[in-house]
């Protein structure tokens, strides 16, 4: 028999004929040899008759089985085939790091004749013509999945004894706060449940215990959550109709704060009587809130979750459970679409239109196209959807769609647009308008969120020449961080310290007016003395768990004002939030991508809305053209009537979804090299473009300079992206080099 094989770590996409006396499935993991190295590769075809040239015998198979579904591989090799980046790649994301370490491969004799029961596949290698017994179904191989769990004892469940309120006036340890923070998401919990999700030691929860602020019970106590029994509006009940007796994915479009969880929540219902269901949130950070939720409504069921940031031993545990269909719910961001759930019936993609979802290093692709091929039921949701998707459901009618129209028993947040060439300011950055509102609201009790586009400090350039202070690898401004007193590149990380002249004249250099997070933070603090101000970006939450804790302190009301990156427009469902205001947003708008209008669009509707989710909320816009259509239809938080405009323009232009777009990125130290070689590129592609496509470049990127590589883009319109792909991966074998190659998706 011979067997299609996709080589593992292969960076363009190639497949390979092996021959194999042996049955193998589509899916299993094998072991062949490929330029002179054993490597791990994909069965994705197989033929009796021989295909033509072979490299010859597959050396071994790993697992004796395929945890791959047919039509899974037939989704990844899609994917694969629409973006590029190399076949095994897609399937190297479906196991998990070190997965190999972590399971031993058994064989199992079914025959009396052998004179063993049970022993590893490496001690069974050792038998003379052990094949001819695998070949004569003499044993059965399979790797052992079960966990070692110690000896399970009587389960006891936490419950918290008092109030919110008055945990504030106590005094806690970090690990008490996280229990504590942990409960009043999820009371009546188990406690092994608690010590797994914090992870704290008993004695934590002895402290707890002792000083009367949970109870433990061996039995679970009626969860006192907010959320539970929520009564489903008619436009919620519409809408879980309309999902359940459509035939295909499904669209669901709402404002932020008008229940669309409450509808993939009621949705899950129905799936989860004949199968699983798998969660797809866009940020690490979202998976508690979003597992808590869904621990209330089924509390029954078993919930989990897979991301990057867990173990490589936790990543392996779950994976396996989920591939045993021990896993009810899986929750997690993009790359928990890869885990090979069993009986995958039902798909949710919380905040779809999210940037999050595009994997922008190799393999680069779009989640959503490998969930297109997925022959499940996917609910794609959002206040601002994917423009693609918003196309095929309005206009073209080949997607399903729900709509909600209102909030959830609260109105829309109202908008004020500040025109900065006009306004009066408190500060560099603040206008008297945002200041005067910042003011009323936390007087009131309520927090603020404010909003800016960049983190650090501010840029730092010449008081004489002008001259501003570059990365010497990169062509882009070194921010300064005034917390650390050091600038940094925020592309290939270089770090130096602060310099006090100026490189080129000598004369005095001085920090640039900007509005970077650490610029924002100090000057509300000089303008709020005394009150709370905290900060969220990638320098001071780079982990999932310092992300939770800065929620956890604004739901607490433990933090007045929450400066942050785009890390606070995405899904934070917290109540207590009165006022958001945006205050660098201008240089989004302009910034030299087909996309970017539509992404600050998007963003500026996601962060206005994380406004008055209990009550109506207010959100003030500081701009210096708030004539531009982009901010008038965000004021009005009107997203059918921006995405029509923007539709109506890009059809007169071809740009997607009238077309599809391939950047392809050229790197080289050599200038000249860089730049001839896309010339050469840019006229191959010509040669197979038809009279309705178009090429555009080689031009320098916006950042031209990259890692002390020089950098040109080409630009494809193509009535087929894959015929694009298919000639770039050419151009990755006739010319090695750093090729970066994206289909640019809306």
């Amino acid at each position: 028999m011979f067997y299609q094989i996709a080589i593992s770590g292969l960076s363009y996409n190639s497949l390979h004929w092996y021959e194999s006396p042996e049955c193998i499935s589509i899916g299993e993991r094998v072991l062949v040899s490929y330029k002179g190295r054993k490597t791990v590769g994909y069965v994705v075809g197989y033929s009796e008759h021989s295909p033509g040239e072979s490299l010859g015998t597959i050396v071994e198979r790993l697992d004796f089985a395929s945890f791959l579904e047919d039509w899974r591989v037939r989704a990844l090799l899609r994917t694969a085939e629409k973006h590029g980046g190399g076949y095994g790649k897609y399937f190297d994301l479906c196991f998990p790091p070190r997965f190999d370490d972590y399971y031993v491969l058994y064989v199992e004799s079914l025959s009396p004749l052998l004179n063993f029961e049970r022993i590893t596949f490496q001690e069974f290698k050792k038998i003379p013509n052990y094949k001819d017994y695998i070949q004569n179904g003499l044993v059965r191989i399979y790797k052992d999945f079960s966990v070692k769990t110690p000896k399970p004892r009587e389960e006891y469940y936490v419950t918290l004894k008092v109030s919110p309120a008055s945990i504030r006036s106590v005094r806690l340890s970090s690990a008490q706060s996280r229990v504590v923070n942990y409960l009043l998401l999820n009371d009546g919990v188990s406690l092994s449940e608690v010590l797994e999700m914090t992870e704290v030691s008993r004695d934590v929860i002895v402290q707890l215990k002792n000083k009367g602020i949970i109870l433990l019970s061996k039995e679970t106590v009626l969860r006192n959550v907010q959320g539970n029994g929520v009564q489903l509006s008619q436009e919620q009940i519409n809408s879980v109709e309309a999902i359940k007796t459509s035939k295909g994915h499904t669209l669901l479009m709402g404002p932020t704060g008008s229940g669309k969880t409450e509808v993939y929540l009621e949705v899950m219902k129905n799936y989860l009587s004949i199968g699983r269901v798998l969660y797809l949130v866009p940020e690490v950070s979202l998976t508690e809130q979003t597992l808590a939720r869904i621990k209330r409504k089924f509390p029954e069921l078993s919930v989990s979750t897979y991301h990057s940031y867990l173990t490589d031993a936790k990543r392996v545990e779950v994976w396996a459970r989920a591939v045993r269909g021990e896993i009810d719910v899986l929750v997690g961001p993009r790359s928990a679409a890869f885990v090979p759930l069993k009986n995958l019936k039902l798909v949710i993609v919380d905040e779809e239109h999210d940037e999050s979802y595009h994997n922008n290093s190799e393999p680069s692709y779009w989640l959503h196209t490998l969930l297109e091929n997925f022959p499940v039921k996917v609910v794609y949701g959002s206040a601002t959807p994917s423009l693609k998707h918003y196309y095929l459901a309005r206009q073209v009618g080949s997607m399903d769609f729900a709509m909600l129209t209102k909030r959830y028993n609260v109105e829309l947040p109202q908008v004020q647009v500040v025109d900065m060439k006009r306004e009066k300011r408190v500060s560099n950055s603040i206008s008297k308008t945002l200041y005067e509102e910042i003011k009323r609201t936390i007087e009131e009790g309520k927090s603020v969120l404010v909003f800016t586009r960049r983190k650090g400090f501010s840029r730092v350039q010449c008081a004489v020449c002008g001259y501003v202070l570059k990365c010497h690898q990169c062509d882009v401004s070194l921010v300064y961080h005034s917390d650390s007193e050091i600038l940094k590149c925020h592309v290939c990380g270089y770090q130096t310290k602060l310099m006090s002249s100026c490189p080129r004249c000598g004369s005095t250099m001085f920090i640039d007016k900007g509005t970077g997070t650490e610029k924002i933070e100090r000057e509300l603090k000089l303008l709020f003395p005394g009150r709370v101000i905290g900060r969220l970006d990638a320098e001071v939450a780079d982990e999932p768990e310092k992300i939770k804790q800065v929620f956890e302190r604004l739901r607490e009301g433990k933090v007045d004002i929450l400066v942050g990156t785009k890390m606070i427009t995405k899904g934070l469902d917290v109540y207590r939030i009165g006022l958001v205001g945006v205050v660098d947003v201008d240089a989004l708008v302009s910034y030299p991508d087909v996309n970017a209008p539509l992404r600050t669009f998007q963003l500026l509707v996601q962060v206005v809305g994380r406004s008055g989710r209990n009550e109506k909320g207010t959100a003030v816009i500081q701009t210096y053209n708030p004539e531009h259509p982009l901010i008038t239809y965000a004021q009005l938080q009107d997203v059918d009537s921006y995405y029509e405009a923007e539709l109506k323009l890009r059809r007169a232009l071809k740009y997607p979804p009238f077309s599809e777009m391939v950047e392809l990125i050229y790197a080289n130290s050599n200038k000249e090299t860089a730049f001839e070689t896309a010339e050469v590129a840019v006229s191959k592609i010509e040669k197979v473009l038809s009279i309705d496509e178009e090429v555009l470049g080689p031009t320098e990127p916006p950042i031209p300079k990259m890692m002390n590589k020089y950098r040109y883009q080409i630009i494809v319109k193509s009535l087929d992206a894959r015929k694009i792909i298919r000639l770039s991966e050419e151009l990755k074998r006739d010319f090695p080099g750093d090729w970066q190659v994206r289909v640019i998706e809306i």
